[in-house]
């Protein structure tokens, strides 16, 4: 049973940490991306500014969930480094 848990939560860091990872890339596409009126014709490896910002969006979505999840599991540790910081 200890294993599987383990295995569990490396998966679910290894998930938060691409996922967030590409939410980066997505993020900094979307930020250099040229403004204006014809910035939307503009597209990148076939994709244009909207379709990007919903990619961006949902990977955010994904990595937040990930995250959230990944605290869920590891909250007695986090309690313990809590208490542990606490005793300082």
């Amino acid at each position: 049973m200890q294993k599987k848990l383990v295995i569990a939560k490396v998966a679910i860091f290894v998930i938060a940490t691409i996922f967030g990872f590409l939410s980066l890339i997505t993020g900094l596409i979307l930020y250099f991306w040229p403004r204006g009126p014809r910035a939307g014709w503009i597209v990148l490896y076939g994709l244009d500014k909207q379709t990007w910002g919903e990619i961006h969006t949902y990977l955010s979505l994904i990595s937040i969930l990930a995250i959230l999840i990944h605290l869920i599991v590891n909250r007695k540790s986090i309690k313990l480094y809590i208490d542990t910081l606490k005793k300082l």
